[in-house]
């Protein structure tokens, strides 16, 4: 593997602690802030950062060639995070963040590596079920059946948004957003 797409792997994965947001006091030491100004902030301030670097035409190591004249992944990952950690049921944005830290890489090496079909798929579905159950089982004491239906959709919604190409849209964002949103209105619904 070369270093431009390990970076870009080791990046993603550490994406799967952006959860640690919610151990963060609502209320925060200095008044009147509170913890989503934090996450507005970061969100404004990668945003202001990622339009100089298009203005200036900047890219930077393990950035992918499109990358050069168009949003950066990171920065498509850092608004599916900022969307998911304030608008998303903390104990569905979780499961989803992690699964997409985690599970993007692993499919991309798949593909990058080319085994059978199957192989590209189901290992990603698979780990995704895995991370949701795991991330439900410790956090809520839903039933189990709603708990496996709900990770096994969201699993299915994750990879197909990881492997559809969509013009103008990163993967990283599709990943947070798709299955976090009908992950959401089934857990609303519980």
């Amino acid at each position: 593997m070369d270093r431009p797409v390990l970076t870009r792997r080791l990046v993603h994965s550490l994406l799967a602690v952006a959860p640690v947001y919610y151990l963060i006091p609502v209320d925060l030491p200095v008044s009147p802030l509170k913890r989503w100004h934090l996450l507005i902030i970061f969100f404004v301030a990668v945003a202001l950062f990622e339009s100089v670097r298009l203005w200036k035409g900047v890219t930077f190591f393990g950035f992918r060639p499109h990358e050069r004249n168009s949003i950066a992944s990171y920065a498509w990952a850092v608004a599916g995070i900022t969307l998911a950690l304030w608008l998303m049921p903390w104990e569905v944005a979780t499961p989803v963040l992690v699964g997409m830290g985690l599970v993007d890489p692993l499919a991309g090496e798949l593909r990058r590596v080319k085994p059978a079909r199957w192989l590209q798929i189901l290992p990603p579905l698979a780990a995704y079920v895995a991370i949701c159950m795991i991330a439900f089982v410790t956090l809520t004491d839903a039933p189990i059946p709603e708990l496996v239906a709900i990770s096994c959709l969201g699993a299915v919604l994750a990879v197909v948004a990881e492997r559809r190409r969509i013009p103008y849209v990163d993967d990283d964002f599709l990943m947070i957003i798709v299955p976090g949103i009908v992950m959401s209105l089934l857990w609303l619904a519980l």
